[in-house]
């Protein structure tokens, strides 16, 4: 069997965990590695020479293949884009870099008669990308959903069972290493937007740009939130969609978000815990599908990135193969829908000075702006404060920013502690 030459720049996490299953396949030659600092000590101890000059990779013509799993939109994206241009294949899981550049990455690929395989950038050991593009294509989607990040689950997980604050167990997640020392990608939804515009890509045909993603992190989730979340039966995630307004419009607008959900507790998004990633995908033929398994870590990504050179390598064989391998992902941004048409159900949490007629109020702003709520209930009076929680019917996420609006106005309102969607089906 003819040997597939690859080359890899990274030797972090996942790049480790790369090395150590490509050892068990040895029709892969790894021939080289490229890393930022050659001094820097490493778990993985390979085979092949380590060198700081990419270039050896890029510009080496026997190496067939180039994986890269450094991470970051630069340099990486410079060096794909280098690679694609010398017709090598690439193996990447890197979300920064496809979602902020995909349409253009894609297009240079189908110039140049390579493809771009991406399995490891959302999900990691989820088979989920394959699993759309292939073993799904005969369906139209209606939407995909799901827990993409597992640093915040884990976050979240943890407030809910141990009633700890945002705060505390931020700082567990940290030691444990499940966060970065700057948190902010994964508890403010960066990450989870990057992977839901290549999700967007690959249902849709296309990507959103990540800034046009609406997007709501967990910093100002309570333990209280959880509980009273728990007492009506439901359970916070942060949950993201993409979804098409209109299927019968390829060009329609798309919404997609991500945001505090409250799931109901009977749902399979409500039993992910820890740091695992839940995927849900609804199909036109076969309905919804789930996925659930672990989103991150060394050996799981690792399995995502050398499953895709192992499919690469099977494909090399075949004449023109790489056309077949090239979602097909247009050149053009998708238009995304305004956040005000989305419809959903509410939870809100308001704090609130005990006096006559606070809930009257409530009730006739409401009323006004055409929300129907489904349970008010007041709770915790002290010292002539009260807290009250308001679950409601379906509505315009727009009339609640403008009823939420007209309650700030009113003198009896301390704040809106928390207005948090419920989670409402495709």
């Amino acid at each position: 069997m003819a040997r597939v030459v690859l080359g890899m720049i990274g030797l972090g996490t996942v790049g480790s965990g790369v090395v150590q299953l490509l050892a068990q396949h040895k029709h892969l030659q790894l021939k080289k590695i490229a890393v930022r600092d050659l001094q820097k000590e490493r778990a993985a101890n390979p085979t092949c020479p380590i060198t700081e000059n990419v270039s050896e990779i890029i510009d080496d013509p026997e190496i067939e293949v180039l994986v890269e799993v450094m991470g970051g939109e630069e340099p990486a994206l410079t060096y794909i884009r280098r690679a694609l241009e010398k017709r090598k294949h690439v193996v990447t899981a890197n979300k920064e870099v496809l979602a902020k550049h995909g349409p253009s990455l894609f297009q240079l690929a189908r110039e140049k008669g390579v493809t771009i395989f991406f399995e490891a950038s959302v999900a990691g050991g989820i088979p989920l990308i394959s699993t759309i593009q292939r073993g799904l294509g005969a369906n139209q989607f209606a939407a995909v959903t799901g827990i993409l990040n597992g640093t915040t689950n884990f976050i979240l997980s943890n407030m809910e069972e141990k009633g700890l604050s945002y705060d505390s167990v931020l700082a567990e997640a940290q030691r444990l290493g499940f966060a970065e020392a700057d948190p902010s990608a994964d508890v403010d939804g960066h990450d989870v937007a990057y992977k839901l515009s290549i999700l967007a890509a690959l249902s849709f045909q296309r990507f959103v740009k990540p800034e046009d993603i609406y997007r709501e992190g967990i910093r100002n989730i309570t333990p209280d939130d959880l509980a009273l979340a728990k007492e009506f039966g439901y359970r916070i995630k942060l949950v993201g969609t993409a979804r098409n307004t209109d299927p019968k419009n390829k060009a329609g607008a798309l919404a997609v978000r991500v945001h505090p959900t409250l799931v109901p507790l009977a749902h399979p998004l409500a039993a992910v815990s820890g740091s695992s990633n839940c995927i849900l995908v609804n199909g036109d033929a076969v309905g919804e599908i789930i996925m659930v398994g672990p989103g991150a870590g060394s050996l799981p990504t690792a399995s995502a990135v050398v499953g895709d050179i192992i499919n690469l390598e099977s494909a090399l064989k075949l004449p023109d193969f790489a056309s077949y391998f090239q979602p097909s992902i247009t050149s053009e941004w998708s238009k995304t829908a305004s956040p005000d048409d989305w419809t959903s159900p509410y939870f809100l949490r308001l704090s609130v000075k005990d006096t006559p007629g606070v809930i009257g109020t409530i009730g006739t702003i409401f009323g006004e702006h055409k929300i129907s709520i489904q349970s008010i209930i007041q709770r915790g009076v002290a010292d002539r404060r009260a807290t009250i929680v308001i679950l409601t019917h379906d509505v315009r996420s727009g009339n609640m920013e403008a009823a939420l609006a007209d309650l700030k106005k009113c003198e009896f309102l301390d704040s809106v502690a928390s207005a948090i969607r419920i989670y409402k089906a495709a």
